[in-house]
């Protein structure tokens, strides 16, 4: 039901009246809750109460400080830290990658809609508005398709990929490469993804605390900022042997210090990606290894390398 303009300057009143009386008592009940997960705690400049809300955003209003949106992503996704990281693909991406472009390429997350993939983590958290339908598609798919990620993994020995089957599952069976990168990055959003558990599941983690809570203690919803693109780094337990990181971008998000200026392409699916340098301010992806699979062409692999003129190691193929 939509709010009369009445309705609307009596929420505001009490709001504020809230933020006067009651804030320091809202920071204490939040931080008892982080505390109780292991988290760092905020104080009054990033949280408030809204007409409709608490939280550290509302419509057309976000506290300078989102700092409480971080707890909560770092309490689900941890920062990745600099290091080595590999990359499964196919040989004609090996040859874009190093060649063609020579530059890494951020797939929009409409190509994984159908793998149980981003609403899965608001379908469990009870946040239904991504439902909604806008224009000809819903809401949930127009984020999707803002967001872009390469997802990477663990550089693990040979054995350990044959077993968890990553080269089945994204080196072609054998007939694609394992690309190893150098990577080292202050981006916010280069996080390791968090596999669906039963913690999570039984509303036992973090944001269900917060959200149940708040509302019962105040009868008002938690809302927080950065909420559209939480659900890009959750995933079904299904894949839990993969050990993903993900590197993620999301168009026009106002938590980044750097500008949105990629221009947006699209391979012959139709699908959007966008193409990061090896060197950027948005961090380094130096790749500095490439192995075959076991069903690869390895003359191949090595021409292309050789054609690239960056002195890649070309590993053994992969047993």
């Amino acid at each position: 039901m939509k709010l009369t303009e009445k309705e609307i300057d009596k929420l505001r009143i009490a709001a504020m009246k809230n933020n006067e009386e009651k804030l320091s008592e809202l920071v204490s009940f939040v931080n008892e809750i982080l505390l109780s997960e292991g988290c760092q705690t905020i104080d009054s400049t990033q949280i408030k109460f809204y007409p409709q809300s608490i939280g550290n955003t509302f419509i057309g209003e976000t506290l300078t400080s989102t700092y409480l949106s971080e707890i909560i992503y770092r309490y689900y996704y941890p920062t990745a830290p600099s290091g080595i990281y590999a990359h499964f693909t196919t040989l004609e991406a090996l040859e874009s990658i190093l060649v063609t472009e020579k530059k890494i390429r951020l797939t929009s997350m409409i190509k994984r809609k159908d793998d149980w993939e981003f609403k899965l983590f608001y379908e469990e958290h009870g946040i239904t508005g991504y439902t909604r339908e806008v224009g000809n598609t819903t809401l949930d798919e127009t984020l999707m398709r803002e967001l872009f990620y390469m997802s990477l993994t663990d550089n693990k020995t040979e054995e350990i990929d044959i077993k968890r089957g990553i080269w089945n599952y994204f080196g072609v069976y054998g007939k694609g490469v394992k690309i190893i990168f150098d990577i080292s990055t202050q981006h916010i959003d280069f996080r390791k993804v968090c596999y669906q558990n039963e913690k999570i599941k039984n509303k036992e983690a973090l944001l269900h605390k917060l959200e149940k809570g708040i509302y019962e203690k105040y009868k008002q919803h938690f809302v927080f900022a950065s909420v559209s693109k939480i659900g890009g780094f959750y995933i079904s337990k299904l894949f839990t042997d993969e050990f993903e990181t993900r590197y993620l971008i999301k168009n026009g998000s106002g938590s980044y210090q750097l500008p949105f200026t990629f221009p947006i392409q699209y391979n012959p699916d139709q699908v959007p990606y966008i193409s990061l340098n090896f060197h950027s301010k948005w961090g380094n992806f130096i790749p500095i290894k490439v192995q075959p699979g076991k069903n690869c062409e390895r003359d191949k692999v090595l021409q292309i390398v050789n054609d690239s003129g960056l002195g890649l190691e070309v590993l053994p193929n992969a047993g």
